[in-house]
């Protein structure tokens, strides 16, 4: 009983709004907050948009936008199948969206780390989003994964979300790396892996993630977004 008073009690973790003005005029149209370069000469936009910031590019959503509607209907969907979020590899962080997602609609309590190598994404994060009980990592994602595996690391859930702009980051679409992600997951444990592959990619990339997993679902609940449903073991 102590224990669910406690968690009732606790404030449920939320990202950073814009001030009572911005978010008015924002109801009205987008309204720029910032724009700064980013990794790869990217440029990276902060949008006040219906009283929330969003983080964008030229190309795409980085969060908050059409990709929060991803990362919330595949964590669901990977939920719905048994995989657990007490631990969860966050890879290309941008800002938060998965994160603020488990926290606040699966797991409150989750160990969440988030590796990031864009040093200009971290820092509109943690000004403008969700980095409340997350542990954030600079590092190149690719490396850090395969950094993981070498030191048999584990965790529940990776959710990899690895983009430059609205090109999938390299190294993504890679034995290697598809090896190094079925390293880190326990029997009952999945992976989310987003993509914008067009169809003969997308088909190929599952064929290579079925080598390593024992069930690769695709996920096509947001139009343009190829995304696969990975589990190791356990009830597909």
């Amino acid at each position: 009983m102590e224990s669910l008073m406690r968690a009732q009690l606790e404030p449920v973790r939320v990202r950073k709004r814009p001030g009572l003005g911005l978010r008015l005029l924002s109801w009205v149209w987008p309204v720029s907050v910032c724009s700064v370069g980013g990794e790869a000469g990217t440029r990276l936009k902060v949008v006040a948009w219906r009283g929330k910031y969003l983080l964008d590019t030229a190309k795409v959503n980085y969060s908050f936008g059409s990709l929060h509607a991803v990362m919330r209907g595949s964590i669901e969907a990977m939920v719905g199948r048994g995989v657990k979020v007490d631990r969860v590899l966050l890879l290309g962080y941008g800002g938060g969206s998965a994160a603020e997602i488990i926290h606040q609609d699966h797991n409150r309590d989750a160990e969440i780390v988030g590796v990031e190598k864009d040093a200009a994404v971290l820092d509109l994060a943690k000004r403008y989003f969700y980095t409340q009980g997350v542990r954030l990592l600079q590092e190149d994602a690719i490396d850090y994964v395969h950094k993981a595996a070498k030191n048999a690391w584990h965790y529940d859930l990776v959710i990899c979300d690895l983009f430059v702009d609205g090109d999938l980051a390299p190294g993504v679409v890679s034995e290697r790396f598809v090896q190094d992600l079925a390293q880190l997951i326990s029997v009952g444990g999945g992976v989310i892996v987003n993509t914008m592959l067009d169809a003969p990619k997308a088909k190929a990339f599952e064929a290579m993630l079925k080598t390593q997993f024992s069930t690769v679902i695709p996920w096509d609940g947001v139009k343009g977004n190829a995304v696969f449903l990975c589990k190791m073991g356990g009830n597909a």
